[in-house]
Protein backbone atom coordinates (compact mmCIF):
# COMPACT_ATOMS: atom_id res chain seq x y z
CA UNK A 1 0.00 0.00 0.00
CA UNK A 2 3.06 2.52 0.74
CA UNK A 3 4.92 1.84 -2.65
CA UNK A 4 1.36 2.73 -4.46
CA UNK A 5 0.79 5.52 -2.32
CA UNK A 6 3.99 6.63 -2.99
CA UNK A 7 4.38 5.99 -6.87
CA UNK A 8 0.36 7.41 -6.97
CA UNK A 9 1.43 10.77 -5.49
CA UNK A 10 4.63 10.62 -8.07
CA UNK A 11 2.31 10.02 -11.16
CA UNK A 12 -0.17 12.96 -9.83
CA UNK A 13 3.03 15.30 -8.82
CA UNK A 14 4.08 13.93 -12.77
CA UNK A 15 0.72 15.42 -13.92
CA UNK A 16 0.12 18.75 -12.19
CA UNK A 17 3.92 19.63 -12.96
CA UNK A 18 3.21 19.36 -16.79
CA UNK A 19 4.89 16.47 -17.28
CA UNK A 20 1.32 15.25 -19.48
CA UNK A 21 1.30 15.84 -22.66
CA UNK A 22 -2.02 16.36 -25.00
CA UNK A 23 -2.14 14.37 -28.83
CA UNK A 24 -4.09 14.02 -31.18
CA UNK A 25 -5.23 10.01 -31.61
CA UNK A 26 -5.92 8.98 -35.48
CA UNK A 27 -7.64 5.72 -33.93
CA UNK A 28 -9.92 7.03 -31.52
CA UNK A 29 -10.03 10.66 -33.18
CA UNK A 30 -9.93 12.17 -30.14
CA UNK A 31 -7.72 15.03 -28.39
CA UNK A 32 -5.95 12.86 -25.27
CA UNK A 33 -3.52 13.38 -22.55
CA UNK A 34 -0.38 10.84 -21.84
CA UNK A 35 2.05 11.35 -19.33
CA UNK A 36 3.58 8.46 -20.92
CA UNK A 37 5.64 9.15 -23.95
CA UNK A 38 5.79 6.55 -27.17
CA UNK A 39 9.57 5.48 -25.93
CA UNK A 40 8.60 4.91 -22.41
CA UNK A 41 5.47 2.78 -23.58
CA UNK A 42 8.06 0.90 -25.33
CA UNK A 43 10.23 0.32 -22.93
CA UNK A 44 7.36 -0.80 -20.56
CA UNK A 45 6.26 -3.11 -23.46
CA UNK A 46 9.23 -4.78 -23.69
CA UNK A 47 9.69 -5.57 -20.60
CA UNK A 48 6.65 -7.07 -19.85
CA UNK A 49 7.45 -9.35 -23.47
CA UNK A 50 10.47 -10.69 -21.86
CA UNK A 51 8.22 -12.00 -19.09
CA UNK A 52 5.64 -13.33 -20.97
CA UNK A 53 8.12 -15.30 -22.89
CA UNK A 54 9.41 -16.78 -20.16
CA UNK A 55 6.00 -17.84 -18.70
CA UNK A 56 4.29 -18.49 -21.99
CA UNK A 57 7.07 -19.88 -24.44
CA UNK A 58 7.02 -18.84 -28.18
CA UNK A 59 6.05 -21.55 -30.34
CA UNK A 60 8.91 -23.54 -32.11
CA UNK A 61 7.24 -23.77 -35.52
CA UNK A 62 8.82 -20.90 -37.24
CA UNK A 63 6.47 -21.50 -40.15
CA UNK A 64 3.75 -19.90 -37.66
CA UNK A 65 5.84 -17.37 -36.46
CA UNK A 66 6.53 -16.63 -40.12
CA UNK A 67 2.74 -16.10 -41.61
CA UNK A 68 1.64 -14.52 -38.14
CA UNK A 69 4.25 -12.09 -38.49
CA UNK A 70 3.25 -11.28 -41.90
CA UNK A 71 -0.41 -11.27 -41.61
CA UNK A 72 0.51 -8.82 -39.13
CA UNK A 73 2.91 -6.42 -40.47
CA UNK A 74 0.49 -5.92 -43.53
CA UNK A 75 -2.30 -4.98 -41.26
CA UNK A 76 0.64 -2.15 -39.51
CA UNK A 77 0.72 -0.70 -42.64
CA UNK A 78 -2.95 0.02 -42.94
CA UNK A 79 -3.58 0.70 -38.55
CA UNK A 80 -3.56 4.49 -37.58
CA UNK A 81 -0.44 4.34 -35.44
CA UNK A 82 2.71 3.45 -37.41
CA UNK A 83 5.25 5.50 -35.26
CA UNK A 84 6.53 2.16 -33.31
CA UNK A 85 7.49 -0.87 -34.26
CA UNK A 86 5.44 -4.12 -34.06
CA UNK A 87 6.09 -7.55 -33.17
CA UNK A 88 3.99 -10.73 -33.38
CA UNK A 89 4.29 -14.40 -32.02
CA UNK A 90 2.46 -17.30 -31.53
CA UNK A 91 2.59 -19.07 -27.85
CA UNK A 92 2.49 -22.23 -26.49
CA UNK A 93 -0.79 -22.71 -24.61
CA UNK A 94 -3.08 -25.56 -23.42
CA UNK A 95 -6.13 -26.25 -24.98
CA UNK A 96 -8.59 -23.98 -23.34
CA UNK A 97 -6.62 -20.86 -23.97
CA UNK A 98 -8.47 -19.61 -26.25
CA UNK A 99 -6.69 -15.93 -26.55
CA UNK A 100 -4.50 -12.91 -27.77
CA UNK A 101 -3.51 -10.08 -25.96
CA UNK A 102 -1.51 -6.89 -26.80
CA UNK A 103 1.04 -5.78 -24.50
CA UNK A 104 1.88 -1.43 -24.73
CA UNK A 105 4.45 -0.15 -27.48
CA UNK A 106 3.68 -2.69 -30.65
CA UNK A 107 3.89 -6.37 -28.44
CA UNK A 108 0.91 -9.04 -29.79
CA UNK A 109 0.55 -12.07 -28.71
CA UNK A 110 -1.82 -15.28 -30.27
CA UNK A 111 -2.40 -18.09 -28.00
CA UNK A 112 -1.48 -21.70 -30.10
CA UNK A 113 -5.04 -22.89 -28.77
CA UNK A 114 -6.73 -19.51 -30.70
CA UNK A 115 -4.24 -20.24 -33.55
CA UNK A 116 -5.47 -23.53 -34.30
CA UNK A 117 -9.10 -23.11 -34.32
CA UNK A 118 -8.82 -20.29 -37.20
CA UNK A 119 -5.39 -21.01 -39.00
CA UNK A 120 -7.64 -22.10 -41.81
CA UNK A 121 -8.44 -18.44 -42.91
CA UNK A 122 -6.34 -15.33 -43.33
CA UNK A 123 -9.19 -13.28 -42.68
CA UNK A 124 -9.73 -14.82 -38.91
CA UNK A 125 -6.22 -14.67 -38.21
CA UNK A 126 -6.08 -10.89 -39.41
CA UNK A 127 -9.23 -10.05 -37.77
CA UNK A 128 -7.74 -11.03 -33.80
CA UNK A 129 -4.43 -9.65 -34.67
CA UNK A 130 -6.24 -6.44 -36.14
CA UNK A 131 -8.10 -6.20 -33.34
CA UNK A 132 -4.97 -5.99 -30.72
CA UNK A 133 -3.49 -3.94 -32.86
CA UNK A 134 -6.10 -1.56 -32.59
CA UNK A 135 -5.78 -1.51 -28.74
CA UNK A 136 -2.04 -0.36 -29.24
CA UNK A 137 -3.35 2.63 -31.71
CA UNK A 138 -5.67 3.87 -29.59
CA UNK A 139 -3.41 3.42 -26.35
CA UNK A 140 -6.05 1.46 -24.29
CA UNK A 141 -3.50 -0.40 -22.32
CA UNK A 142 -1.71 3.71 -21.74
CA UNK A 143 -5.32 4.72 -20.83
CA UNK A 144 -5.69 1.76 -18.22
CA UNK A 145 -2.57 2.25 -16.79
CA UNK A 146 -3.32 6.04 -15.71
CA UNK A 147 -6.46 5.20 -14.82
CA UNK A 148 -5.42 2.59 -12.38
CA UNK A 149 -3.16 5.65 -11.13
CA UNK A 150 -5.78 7.98 -11.06
CA UNK A 151 -7.76 5.34 -9.08
CA UNK A 152 -5.11 4.53 -5.88
CA UNK A 153 -4.94 8.65 -6.06
CA UNK A 154 -8.31 9.06 -5.53
CA UNK A 155 -8.87 5.52 -3.03
CA UNK A 156 -5.84 7.50 -1.23
CA UNK A 157 -7.70 10.54 -0.52
CA UNK A 158 -11.15 9.03 0.05
CA UNK A 159 -9.61 6.45 2.48
CA UNK A 160 -8.05 9.42 4.51
CA UNK A 161 -11.05 11.37 4.44
CA UNK A 162 -12.80 12.38 7.68
CA UNK A 163 -15.75 13.76 6.26
CA UNK A 164 -17.15 9.74 5.11
CA UNK A 165 -18.30 6.99 7.50
CA UNK A 166 -16.75 3.47 6.22
CA UNK A 167 -20.00 2.73 4.21
CA UNK A 168 -19.52 5.55 1.93
CA UNK A 169 -16.01 5.14 2.21
CA UNK A 170 -16.61 1.59 0.91
CA UNK A 171 -19.41 2.63 -1.82
CA UNK A 172 -16.98 5.41 -3.40
CA UNK A 173 -14.53 2.77 -3.57
CA UNK A 174 -16.35 0.44 -5.81
CA UNK A 175 -17.36 3.53 -7.95
CA UNK A 176 -14.22 3.92 -8.78
CA UNK A 177 -13.19 0.09 -9.82
CA UNK A 178 -16.61 0.00 -11.69
CA UNK A 179 -15.19 3.03 -13.51
CA UNK A 180 -12.35 1.33 -14.58
CA UNK A 181 -14.20 -1.14 -15.78
CA UNK A 182 -16.30 0.29 -18.13
CA UNK A 183 -13.53 1.91 -19.83
CA UNK A 184 -11.91 -1.19 -20.30
CA UNK A 185 -15.86 -2.75 -22.01
CA UNK A 186 -15.97 0.22 -23.90
CA UNK A 187 -12.35 0.03 -25.42
CA UNK A 188 -13.05 -3.63 -26.36
CA UNK A 189 -15.72 -2.79 -28.34
CA UNK A 190 -13.60 0.20 -29.88
CA UNK A 191 -11.05 -1.89 -30.80
CA UNK A 192 -13.45 -4.49 -33.00
CA UNK A 193 -14.59 -1.40 -34.86
CA UNK A 194 -11.33 -0.28 -35.27
CA UNK A 195 -10.20 -4.29 -36.29
CA UNK A 196 -12.79 -3.92 -39.20
CA UNK A 197 -11.82 -0.99 -40.81
CA UNK A 198 -8.25 -2.14 -40.64
CA UNK A 199 -9.49 -5.49 -42.35
CA UNK A 200 -11.34 -3.63 -44.97
CA UNK A 201 -7.94 -1.07 -45.57
CA UNK A 202 -5.62 -4.66 -45.85
CA UNK A 203 -7.74 -6.36 -48.36
CA UNK A 204 -9.42 -8.90 -45.85
CA UNK A 205 -12.91 -10.05 -45.58
CA UNK A 206 -14.84 -7.86 -42.56
CA UNK A 207 -16.45 -11.16 -41.87
CA UNK A 208 -13.38 -12.15 -40.34
CA UNK A 209 -14.21 -10.20 -37.04
CA UNK A 210 -17.47 -11.77 -36.46
CA UNK A 211 -16.15 -15.34 -37.27
CA UNK A 212 -13.44 -15.11 -34.71
CA UNK A 213 -16.47 -13.36 -31.76
CA UNK A 214 -18.48 -16.89 -32.82
CA UNK A 215 -15.16 -18.84 -31.83
CA UNK A 216 -15.33 -16.56 -28.75
CA UNK A 217 -18.57 -17.37 -28.30
CA UNK A 218 -18.58 -21.02 -28.38
CA UNK A 219 -15.95 -20.99 -25.97
CA UNK A 220 -17.86 -19.40 -23.45
CA UNK A 221 -20.80 -20.84 -23.97
CA UNK A 222 -18.75 -24.62 -22.98
CA UNK A 223 -17.01 -23.09 -19.61
CA UNK A 224 -18.75 -23.30 -16.94
CA UNK A 225 -21.08 -19.88 -16.02
CA UNK A 226 -19.32 -18.15 -13.65
CA UNK A 227 -21.83 -15.22 -12.81
CA UNK A 228 -19.46 -11.60 -12.14
CA UNK A 229 -20.42 -8.53 -10.94
CA UNK A 230 -16.70 -7.08 -12.09
CA UNK A 231 -17.22 -7.93 -16.13
CA UNK A 232 -14.13 -6.22 -18.04
CA UNK A 233 -15.55 -7.75 -21.20
CA UNK A 234 -18.31 -6.54 -23.07
CA UNK A 235 -21.52 -9.70 -23.85
CA UNK A 236 -20.57 -10.81 -27.47
CA UNK A 237 -23.74 -9.86 -29.01
CA UNK A 238 -23.07 -6.38 -27.96
CA UNK A 239 -19.84 -6.63 -29.74
CA UNK A 240 -20.92 -8.38 -32.89
CA UNK A 241 -23.76 -5.37 -32.99
CA UNK A 242 -20.77 -2.86 -32.89
CA UNK A 243 -19.07 -4.62 -35.74
CA UNK A 244 -21.93 -5.53 -37.62
CA UNK A 245 -23.19 -1.83 -37.44
CA UNK A 246 -19.83 -0.60 -38.98
CA UNK A 247 -19.78 -2.94 -41.54
CA UNK A 248 -23.12 -1.95 -42.34
CA UNK A 249 -22.51 1.99 -42.59
CA UNK A 250 -24.48 2.41 -39.60
CA UNK A 251 -27.56 0.30 -39.60
CA UNK A 252 -28.56 -2.02 -37.26
CA UNK A 253 -29.53 -5.56 -37.81
CA UNK A 254 -32.54 -6.84 -36.47
CA UNK A 255 -31.23 -10.01 -35.10
CA UNK A 256 -28.45 -7.62 -33.39
CA UNK A 257 -30.64 -5.48 -31.91
CA UNK A 258 -33.02 -8.62 -30.77
CA UNK A 259 -29.70 -10.25 -29.66
CA UNK A 260 -28.56 -7.82 -27.52
CA UNK A 261 -31.72 -6.37 -25.69
CA UNK A 262 -32.10 -10.16 -24.79
CA UNK A 263 -28.93 -10.43 -23.43
CA UNK A 264 -28.66 -7.33 -21.23
CA UNK A 265 -32.37 -8.00 -19.51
Amino acid sequence: MLIKYIFSILILGCIVSGCAQSYYNVATQQEETYFYSDDKEVKIGKALSVSVEKKFKPDNDPLIQQRVNQIGQKLVEVNDRKEINYYFKVLESKKDEINAFALPGGYVYIFRALWDEISDNDAQIAAVLSHEIAHIAARHSVKRMQSAVGANVMSILILGSNNMDQYSKRKAIVGINELILSYSRKDEIEADVLATKYLERAGYNTSGVTTVLDVLEKTQRDKPIRASHWRTHPYIAERKKAVNQEINNGTIKFNDYINTVKIEE
